[in-house]
């Protein structure tokens, strides 16, 4: 990585694009004080003309659907790195949308034949880079998983804080929770919430270890305020379906501005119900939602002129090895067709151009058919 302490322009295009085109807008919930409630386009325009910030701000993510999870935060923080697996930059072709500080597990130097010595650590490559000013991604959770509440926080990001605080650095921490209403399925809606900062605990001549975990449990619950966070299974399945609910019958619709009414209405449910009311609750909250299978086959039908894109994103779709990396495969396989079949629309375009403009137009009207918030999943 250079010194540069921005993602790059050219990664942060490919990624806009790509979430916009599979997921519609994703819409920033702002729950710190700063400016509630406010849109992608405003959280981007804050971030990109404050170009006089100089304070580093370590970003503490919710991780629940993959290598798509860091296009999500970008939405809200468009000049973030990440800490990323060096797994995911191996490849050329990885590598065209994929970027960020690379991390080294031990098991990666074992299969890559690395040599350890020549590795940073992830929390000394972290460090360096939060040194230089700027904003930092890290996903606590190690790995991602679709589940009921997060996987176990790993004290990464702690050991950071306090490493920076330490050297007197004015560090900010913010938790930020990421929300799906269907994570594998095409124009579903995906949302983000920024929480407060986190107010981190001073040391006041305490163990370093002991400071440390009390910084880790302070990270922990601000990102559990801001994250999905449910009891159990059930709990999460019924939540999840009246937000969704709501969200359908509220306002902030792909095509409107406004907050992101889904993971508000999850937050809300989630703070409100326990799981007993949750298990007591009337059955319909997950079997009566619709799904408007046959609204989803005409949207996609109209799509016709990019049915090979369609295609390949389907069948890398269905080689996945779990429901929180479908997405990030439909994406390799689309990204992958679009690169031969944009080419070949455009030479077609030239010999039958009304064809060809005929079904830009049809896709189009299939997109934000499949986007509408009534209907959408």
């Amino acid at each position: 990585m250079g010194s540069d302490t921005s993602l790059g322009w050219g990664h942060r295009f490919i990624n806009a694009a790509m979430r916009t085109l599979y997921f519609g807008r994703i819409r920033v919930l702002d729950l710190s004080g700063e400016s509630v409630d406010r849109g992608q386009e405003s959280a981007d325009r804050e971030i990109e003309t404050d170009t006089s910030r100089a304070r580093p701000r370590l970003i503490i993510s919710s991780h629940r659907n993959g290598a798509i999870d860091g296009h999500q935060v970008l939405a809200a923080f468009p000049r973030a790195q990440f800490l990323i697996s060096i797994q995911l930059i191996r490849s050329w072709f990885l590598r065209l949308f994929i970027a960020g500080i690379p991390v080294v597990r031990p098991k990666d130097v074992e299969r890559y034949n690395l040599d350890p010595a020549s590795v940073a650590s992830p929390v000394e490559a972290g460090t360096a880079h939060l040194r230089r000013g700027g904003d930092l991604g890290i996903f606590p959770e190690a790995s991602s998983e679709w589940g009921h509440r997060p996987q176990p926080y790993k004290s990464g990001a702690a050991r950071i804080a306090c490493t920076l605080i330490e050297e007197g650095i004015d560090l900010e921490v913010i938790p930020v929770g990421l929300f799906y209403s269907t994570p594998d399925r095409f124009r579903s809606r995906a949302e983000v919430v920024r929480g407060k900062s986190v107010t981190i605990p001073d040391r006041n001549g305490r163990d370093r270890s002991e400071w440390e975990a009390e910084v880790a449990s302070a990270m922990g619950s601000a990102l559990d305020e801001v994250s999905v966070n449910c009891p159990d299974e059930e709990t999460f399945d019924r939540i999840q379906a009246r937000a969704l609910d709501i969200a359908r019958r509220t306002g902030g619709g792909s095509a409107t501005g406004g907050p992101a009414p889904f993971a508000q209405a999850f937050l809300d449910l989630q703070r409100d119900f326990s799981a007993t009311e949750a298990r007591n609750a009337t059955g319909d909250l997950t079997d009566s939602t619709p799904t408007f299978p046959v609204l989803r086959w005409v949207g996609l039908v109209l799509m016709w002129l990019f049915a090979p894109v369609l295609g390949a994103a389907a069948f890398a779709g269905s080689r996945a090895d779990g429901r929180n990396t479908v997405t990030f495969f439909r994406l390799l396989g689309g990204f992958a067709a679009v690169m031969v079949w944009v080419p070949v629309l455009i030479v077609a375009a030239f010999f039958w151009p009304l064809v060809i403009g005929i079904g830009i137009l049809s896709a189009v009207c299939g997109w934000l058919l499949l986007g509408l918030n009534r209907f959408r999943l």
